[in-house]
């Protein structure tokens, strides 16, 4: 088997690869793609264009090439033939059941409480400003503006139109006030 391992310096799953790699006595060759453009050529051609690292290619003894994209224990384990097999259990019996389970029954469904309303409660008053703070009249008619409620808007009767007045040999008649 032949395994190559494309890398670069600072990746971590290169480095957990071949600490995998070495724990299993497993011979690889490492080719860091930051050292050697060719290098990179090669692993992007391997890797039909993948740019990550690690990228591994596997040559097993059958002819049977394995290329793998970045680095995780369960697949390797799978391509490289060191999966643990799952033991046998024993089956365990059915349970079995001598009475028909109780049919629940419903609750019965408590009336929402009632919450009487509550006055509401004033806002706490603002911190008044210093005497000498030649702000502090301002600052203070802001605040008690701003806690007391909204004036209500009353709207106004429509007003009609004052006709503009006539000008009769360039001095302006002034509209009857009785009209």
């Amino acid at each position: 088997m032949k395994i190559v391992l494309y890398t670069i310096s600072t990746c971590e799953f290169s480095k957990q690869e071949k600490e995998y790699l070495m724990g299993h006595s497993l011979p690889f060759e490492e080719k860091n793609v930051e050292q050697n453009r060719e290098f990179l050529t090669e692993m992007l051609s391997v890797g039909n264009n993948f740019a990550g690292t690690p990228l591994t290619k596997i040559e097993k003894d059958d002819g049977k090439i394995e290329v793998l994209k970045g680095f995780t224990k369960e697949e390797f384990d799978k391509v490289l033939g060191f999966e643990v097999k799952a033991e046998a259990k024993t089956p365990t019996p059915e349970p079995v059941v001598t009475a028909p389970a109780p049919t629940p029954v419903a609750a019965p469904v408590a009336p929402e409480p009632v919450v009487a309303p509550q006055a509401p409660v004033a806002p706490a008053p603002a911190p008044v400003a210093k005497p000498e703070d030649p702000l502090a009249s301002v600052l203070n008619d802001l605040q008690s503006k701003a806690a007391a409620p909204p004036e209500p808007v009353v709207p106004q009767a429509p007003v009609a139109p004052t006709p503009p007045p006539t000008v009769v040999s360039g001095q302006p008649t002034i509209p009857d006030p009785q009209f």
